[in-house]
């Protein structure tokens, strides 16, 4: 790999992207549409550039249209830069005229995000001859589909089945506009790559609607107002009490990610060498940062923040609400500085501290009776035993 192409991997990583996913082409367009508005926009285009693939050159010549001057032309020489090495660029397609939606009876719904990142959302399609088709599905931000259901269903069995996803599992289905569902629902298909059929909303989509999908974006809620430059700092400032809501009490990465973590700050609380407690501290505040790269990656983290915030505004919770966006605002705009913020710095550090800590139990009850003792193992029982040391 060439230096320019390292050094191009290394930026979309930290703004969240796997270069070798975008090569292959399993990263639609909307996911990198949504991350030139921060202030990463140029940089994100530049290392596009950097990848020779005609999924790459396809992708940058659906970005061209943007409105953004600067951007086009970073676009027109990220294209110039993969024709340089080889790449075909394709024509860009004419546009086709808007068509009205056709009036269609619909409702969508979504959940709020759990704390690995997934949610459930629903598309209600009223049947002309009575009763609803039912789609039912279990999505990740970023993974896409998780599974899919699809039925015909009774208006009464309908309702049962809300009742029961709100008092057996706490689920709340907001309900929202049924084209931003089907556009989410389209997205999620296409992330998942479409090697399951079970998994393809594109297979049953015809029963629904023929108009194109929309953009897929987060529904927004008219109940509240984006706060302003001056309050977003203030909510964000304080971020980490939003940790303590009970919407978001179970946030955190799923352990078999945060495994490699855990055990690196396990390692460095019980090294061979004796380290001073600064020389700790230092070392873990390391691990955290990757960590947080890799976890709390700050576009899915904002999406996830945005899809909550608008449960909470529907449901009356205003103040959570648009802490929760200011906070998504904060990651878009400066994804590099994600670790500043409160809430995420508490997202990490929460859920690293609780598997340390089981993690550690776990060693001292295995080690427990061997002769066998670690450095700092050594340091820490003698300074025990001279602190419970007293004069006679």
């Amino acid at each position: 790999m060439s230096d320019r192409r390292a050094r191009a991997a290394a930026t979309l990583a930290r703004l969240g992207l796997d270069a070798e996913a975008i090569a292959a082409g399993r990263i639609v367009e909307s996911e990198i549409r949504e991350r030139l508005a921060g202030a990463d926009g140029e940089a994100l285009v530049a290392a596009l550039g950097e990848l020779p693939s005609p999924a790459v050159a396809t992708l940058l010549v659906g970005l061209e249209g943007t409105e953004d001057r600067k951007l086009r032309k970073e676009i027109r020489r990220a294209l110039y830069r993969l024709r340089q090495q080889g790449v075909p660029i394709p024509e860009p397609v004419a546009e086709e005229p808007v068509q009205q939606a056709h009036d269609i009876e619909a409702e969508g719904f979504v959940t709020h995000f759990s704390g690995g990142g997934d949610r459930v959302i629903w598309l209600d399609r009223r049947l002309p001859e009575g009763g609803s088709l039912l789609v039912y599905a279990h999505v990740h931000e970023p993974r896409g589909m998780l599974a899919l259901s699809v039925g015909d269903v009774s208006q009464k069995r309908l309702r049962t089945l809300r009742q029961r996803m709100a008092s057996d599992l706490a689920l709340k289905l907001v309900r929202t506009d049924w084209r931003i569902v089907d556009a989410l629902l389209v997205e999620a298909s296409a992330r998942a790559g479409g090697s399951d059929p079970k998994r393809d909303y594109g297979r049953i989509r015809g029963r629904i609607t023929s108009d194109p999908p929309q953009e897929p974006r987060e529904p927004r809620s008219a109940r509240i107002t984006a706060p302003n430059a001056e309050e977003s700092e203030a909510l964000v400032a304080t971020s980490a009490a939003l940790l303590e809501q009970s919407e978001f009490a179970s946030w955190g990465p799923e352990a078999e990610e945060a495994a490699p973590f855990v055990s690196e700050i396990a390692g460095v609380r019980d090294s061979p060498l004796v380290l001073s407690p600064q020389q700790q501290d230092e070392r873990v505040a390391e691990v955290l940062r990757r960590a947080t790269q890799s976890l709390a990656a700050p576009l899915p983290m904002a999406r996830r923040l945005e899809g909550t915030a608008f449960v909470l505004a529907e449901t009356g919770r205003t103040p959570v609400a648009r802490q929760a966006l200011a906070i998504a605002t904060a990651l878009r705009e400066h994804p590099a500085q994600a670790l500043t913020v409160p809430f995420v710095a508490g997202f990490v550090r929460r859920a690293l501290h609780g598997l340390v800590s089981a993690q550690t139990t776990r060693t001292q009850e295995e080690r427990r009776g061997s002769l066998v003792m670690t450095p700092g193992e050594f340091v820490r029982d003698r300074e025990s035993s001279r602190r419970g040391r007293t004069r006679g």
